[in-house]
């Protein structure tokens, strides 16, 4: 799993969750057997794509983005092709060994670290182009080893067509995609899965290890069609490992041009103006509400985020995303988010070009890939914990309170510049496609959120854990600390988690009644339970969140 939206650049891709998927152990349970021990001397081959201790590759290539997670697996092997993946799978899986996998690494919990067993490197196979799929249509293929940033170029230079995915430049496609795949085009274009056509996965069934072709045209309710569709939004580490993506031609065309806005307000005057925060949360949340539907003409060429930073950073920012010539309804948005402020705002443009616009120059128009790669960013390898939420309604007071006072409140000895909560738009052609359709159950919400905290000092793990957590259950505190799913008998605004920003406070598959099935999944669990029960009923893929087949008594 990985990210859609970037952390603390404008966007974040984010990683963007498992960097690939993850393969456990041969157990019934999602416990992890504890390995064989086998002589380090005895390597899966001999031609440097097997990297052992003491190679000097080893500690970069056995680390993710996230430096909280540090691993010492036995070894790391580099997967080039699908003869390579099946007989690392196989060897790994003799071993006793627990087999994770990774593509781009941004991985927000430890589902590949910590394992003690062996990592799959897919971030060799980049490969986008076009061929043809089992059916032989026509079709662009992604390997998934492949970053964001592989895939935009290519599509756009060879195509001229684009994936609405995240804009983080370094996440990889293996995970990243099978969660949904989500960006700034997403309101104009609907989410990555929507657009998928097949996927290619090492899979371990009925004792073989190899490579299925799952098909969206295979025959419906088969094996194949089931796998297919618990690709779409199922998340990683469930069903095998991901080889490549193949999406229909009718992959969107990206824009021309784009244009980038991004405004300010200095936390030094809204800390004594708690109206004006407070009247700005309810204008974006409002604003979004009203513009999100399926069938919006208008606002679906418009994506803005809303970064609300802990005081201690500088400045309240919104950051917008304009793909149409006429600029007057960008115009119109940005007098409704100022509607009601006494607090002025300012220009805040290092993401558009690193200088200040003088007013009221609030935005800067660019050919569409240059201002994707002006977007780019995934921000340096620290410490991090991320937590999520889809919100299908306004913010509530009580919300909007609970935001006031945690980003507000003084924490002696912990540096919050970097904690923040990044507020983004969503809908549009996203809530076009039924809940069921995919694998993604979140079909109706108007906003993403995003709890984020980022640190370099390991002695404060603690103090930034306790911190994010503390801030999020307040948030929810009306709905159990969670960003419960809405229903009509309690009319709640919220509408679950975001499993490619997966988070263990939820629940972990060994949890009597872990709490992450439902938030990530909805009503789609039990499709998912029955698909994985068909393809892995021992369980051999697995992390902490994985999901559990059904057991048979």
């Amino acid at each position: 799993m990985q990210n859609g939206v970037s952390r603390r650049g404008l966007l974040s891709a984010a990683g963007a969750v498992v960097g690939g998927v993850t393969l456990g152990a041969s157990g019934a349970g999602p416990a992890v057997a504890d390995p064989v021990r086998v002589p380090s001397a005895r390597p899966v081959d001999d031609s440097g794509l097997h990297v052992l201790p003491g190679d000097g590759r080893y500690e970069t290539l056995s680390q993710g983005f996230n430096q909280r997670w540090t691993s010492e697996p036995r070894y790391i092997q580099l997967v080039t092709d699908d003869d390579n993946a099946v007989a690392a799978v196989r060897e790994a899986l003799e071993r006793g060994l627990r087999p994770t996998v990774r593509s781009g690494g941004h991985c927000y919990e430890d589902f590949v670290e910590n394992t003690g067993g062996a990592i799959l490197d897919v971030s060799s196979m980049k490969g986008v182009y076009r061929t043809k799929d089992k059916y032989g249509r026509s079709a662009y293929c992604v390997e998934s080893g492949a970053t964001n940033w592989d895939v935009y170029t290519a599509l756009f230079r060879k195509f001229g067509v684009t994936i609405p995915a995240g804009s983080c430049y370094s996440v990889g496609a293996g995970g990243h995609i099978c969660g949904g795949g989500y960006g700034i085009m997403s309101r104009r274009d609907g989410l990555t899965v929507d657009y998928l056509v097949q996927v290619d996965v090492v899979t371990v069934k009925d004792g073989r290890v190899e490579v299925t072709a799952a098909h969206r045209s295979d025959p419906e309710h088969s094996d194949t069609a089931n796998l297919f569709w618990a690709h779409t939004g199922g998340g990683g580490g469930n069903f095998g490992v991901v080889m490549r993506y193949y999406f229909s031609e009718e992959l969107p065309k990206p824009p021309p041009r784009m244009w980038l806005s991004s405004i300010a307000w200095p936390w030094a005057d809204l800390v004594n103006r708690r109206d004006d925060f407070e009247r700005l949360l309810r204008n974006f949340g409002e604003f979004f509400a009203a513009h999100s539907g399926p069938d919006e003409q208008v606002y679906n060429q418009l994506f803005s985020i809303l970064k609300l930073p802990h005081k201690t950073n500088g400045n309240v920012v919104v950051s917008s995303q304009w793909v149409a010539e006429d600029v007057a309804p960008l115009d119109a948005y940005l007098r409704a988010l100022e509607s009601g402020l006494t607090t002025g705002s300012m220009m805040q443009v290092s993401e558009v070009g690193g200088t200040f616009l003088p007013l009221p120059e609030k935005r800067r128009q660019m050919p569409w890939l240059q201002a994707t790669q002006t977007l780019n960013g995934s921000g340096p390898n620290q410490r991090g914990k991320y937590k999520s939420a889809y919100h299908r309604k306004p913010f509530t007071d009580d919300q909007i309170a609970a935001m006031w006072t945690w980003l507000t409140r003084d924490d002696p000895g912990v540096d919050l510049t970097q904690t923040l909560v990044q507020i983004d738009s969503y809908g549009c052609r996203v809530n076009a496609v039924a809940p069921k359709a995919t694998a993604v159950p979140q079909r109706d919400s108007c906003m993403k959120l995003q709890y984020q905290s980022y640190w370099t000092d390991p002695a404060q793990d603690s103090a930034h854990v306790d911190f994010l957590r503390g801030f999020y259950t307040d948030v929810y505190a009306d709905t159990d600390g969670v960003p419960e799913i809405s229903d009509a008998e309690h009319d709640r605004t919220t509408d679950g988690a975001y499993v490619n920003y997966p988070d263990v406070d939820l629940g972990i598959a060994t949890d009597p009644a872990p709490r992450y099935p439902h938030l990530y999944y909805k009503d789609n669990y039990p499709r998912l339970q029955r698909t994985k029960t068909i393809w892995d009923p021992q369980n051999r893929f697995h992390h902490k969140q994985s999901i559990v087949p059904i057991r048979r008594s």
